[in-house]
């Protein structure tokens, strides 16, 4: 076998090259990724050509960097095509690293073709030489170094895939990335020269196209490759700088058009107070052209001579605190329009830091119609809430006053039944059996109509209250109703609630009610359970009774409403629109979920209390 020797000096150049081109890479893949159409095919071949080119040098110049006792030169056109070799490697992983997005089944299949591009580059640069001597390989170095170069492959495709949305031209991650790919890529390389071994041979070389190597060859090489890869990256550089350039130019006109066609005023102030901008509505509220206030001290065109001093003395505070009490916030403000006149205006205004110096942007929008509407509907919620306040009273007050000559009307009507009832005719007994029935009627509607106005006008404090007491209570009210229906209830286990506690006994005590009187041949089957909901509790009562269509949900909460005759079902219409004042006036509600000829069940919310002792 033949010795052989490195000349460490092309060894370090060889990896500066790597460490170069390794940079190149990360940038290029940059510049790939944001480009579109054919710029971003002129870059990737452009890119491709450079990269190529620097680990085609870094892989040349190891070969130069080997020393042989015998002499040796390269059939040119094999190392044309290693060259080619290392360009197609390099567009394989710019195109990789240019795509939306690198999961690990692509950066796999990507390295394998760059990594075997890379090995496919060195063994044809081997191939190139020609020498009086047979070259032999260690299959097992042979592998190693493919399966280096895949895996330095995978891992310089992660790192320009992460470092190809940066957009500062030089940082530290990148460099240190830069460093260790560089480092990475030499060391395939000398695996698969460490891989070689050469023995001497009598056979000739076929000389036709070889060419010698010497120290003027890996000057120019090496000057070729540098200048290349420094023109690309200076050319990278520049064409960053003027993309960031116009996305700002883009940006700037993109803000500019918001600004403009904002339906609120903006005004841009310096820490002087001086108008520097003022978009269309401003010209529209203000009633100012642009032209006309721009360098114009703000406070002697929308301010009111009264506000003028505080806005003064605020920008002087600013220019030491930093702070004001108007900034980053939404407050109402009084403005001056041209014509003189006086106007409200909402306002947000924040300070921006351009370099070191304070500008202030101004959202300003005139509140005149908001306010006005306000106060209209402020005016029409007191006027409603004067004239429910009038009814409710009325309606106490007429309740209440016509109890008594009602209750001698139905006393005497009773009377005359009791007393001449089969001396007259049957007429007479049948007018006077109508009176008495409409007479009690009428003492049940006024009672219902009492209880219904004094919900809200004589209701007890809320308070911590125990709904089970409450329902049983309810339910032994109605001992005499269930016993006559051979009924059954059941209440379960129901939490302590805020609430007025006689208006819960009487909530319950109705739609308890109810469930007794709207039944069918079914003896009633009715329960009574909670469960929590959140800071609510949700009560339930089922009950086996005739049922209510759905189209019929609402309209039985509403007064006066009934779904059957008086004949059939007793009743005024006003107790389950009792049922929803008194759930509303606890900060709940109320609704029914039922099928016709299956029951009905009539669930309601109430806020929750801490657990009663005792």
């Amino acid at each position: 076998m033949l010795s052989y020797s490195y000349d460490y000096r092309l060894v370090a150049l060889s990896v500066c090259i790597a460490v170069l081109a390794s940079y190149a890479a990360l940038d290029l893949a940059g510049r790939v990724n944001s480009a579109r159409g054919k710029t971003r095919l002129l870059w990737l071949v452009v890119g491709a050509i450079a990269m190529g080119m620097g680990i085609w040098s870094m892989h040349y110049i190891g070969m130069l960097a080997f020393h042989l006792p015998i002499p040796v030169q390269y059939d040119w056109p094999t190392v044309l095509v290693s060259l080619l070799a290392a360009i197609l490697a390099s567009a394989v992983a710019l195109f990789v690293v240019s795509r939306p997005a690198m999961g690990i089944g692509r950066a796999l299949v990507g390295s394998m073709f760059m990594g075997g591009g890379i090995a496919a580059m060195h063994y044809t640069g081997m191939a190139a030489m020609r020498l009086s001597a047979l070259c032999h390989y260690s299959p097992r170095l042979v592998v190693l170094s493919v399966v280096l170069a895949i895996g330095i492959s995978l891992v310089a495709l992660r790192l320009a895939f992460h470092f190809r949305e940066e957009t500062t031209p030089w940082s530290g991650k990148k460099l240190v990335s830069a460093l260790v790919m560089g480092a990475a890529i030499p060391v395939m390389h000398y695996t698969g020269m460490a891989a070689a071994h050469f023995s001497p041979s009598t056979i000739d070389a076929d000389m036709s196209y070889a060419i010698g190597a010497s120290y003027l060859s890996v000057t120019g090489i090496t000057s070729v490759t540098l200048l290349v890869l420094g023109l690309v990256v200076v050319t990278a550089l520049a064409d960053r700088r003027f993309s960031l350039q116009a996305l700002e130019l883009e940006s700037s006109r993109r803000h500019h058009q918001i600004v403009e066609t904002a339906l609120d005023a903006f005004v841009g102030m310096d820490s002087n107070g001086l108008i520097t901008d003022w978009n269309v509505q401003s010209e529209r509220t203000f009633g100012w052209p642009r032209a006309e206030v721009i360098g114009r001290l703000l406070a002697d065109v929308v301010i009111p001579q009264r506000f003028r001093e505080a806005h003064t003395q605020g920008l002087r505070s600013f220019s030491t605190t930093r702070d004001g009490p108007v900034l980053n916030q939404r407050i109402e403000i009084t403005a001056l329009h041209r014509s003189g006149h006086e106007f409200p205006v909402e306002l947000s205004i924040c300070p921006i830091q351009w370099g070191d110096k304070y500008h202030f942007a101004a959202f300003v929008r005139d509140v005149t119609e908001r306010n006005r509407a306000q106060q209209e509907l402020a005016r029409k919620v007191d006027a409603l809430a004067r004239s429910n306040a009038e009814l409710e009273q009325f309606a106490y007050v007429a309740s209440h006053d016509l109890q008594e000559p009602l209750r001698m009307v139905a006393s005497y009507t009773q009377l005359l039944a009791r007393r001449y009832k089969g001396r007259l005719d049957a007429d007479a007994d049948e007018f006077i059996g109508f009176a008495v029935d409409g007479a009690t009627r009428m003492q049940t509607l006024i009672h219902d109509l009492l209880s219904y106005s004094r919900v809200t006008t004589r209701g007890q404090s809320i308070a911590p209250t125990d709904a089970e007491v409450a329902c049983k209570n309810a339910v032994r009210n109605l001992r005499s109703a269930i016993g006559e229906a051979d009924g059954v209830v059941s209440v379960g286990a129901l939490p302590p609630v805020l609430a007025d506690a006689t208006q819960l006994t009487q909530l319950f005590q109705n739609l308890i009610g109810n469930a007794i009187k709207y039944r069918d041949h079914r003896k009633p089957d009715i329960r009574i359970n909670a469960k929590p909901d959140g800071e609510l509790a949700i009560f339930s009562i089922e009950d086996n009774g005739i049922g209510i269509e759905p189209q019929y949900f609402e309209r039985i909460f509403q007064m006066f409403q009934r779904l059957h005759t008086i004949k059939a079902y007793s009743g005024t219409g006003i107790g389950l629109a009792l049922c929803r004042k008194i759930v509303e006036r606890h900060g709940g509600r109320i609704w029914v979920e039922s099928r016709l000829g299956e029951g009905s069940t009539f669930l309601f919310t109430m806020p929750q209390a801490e657990r009663l002792e005792g």
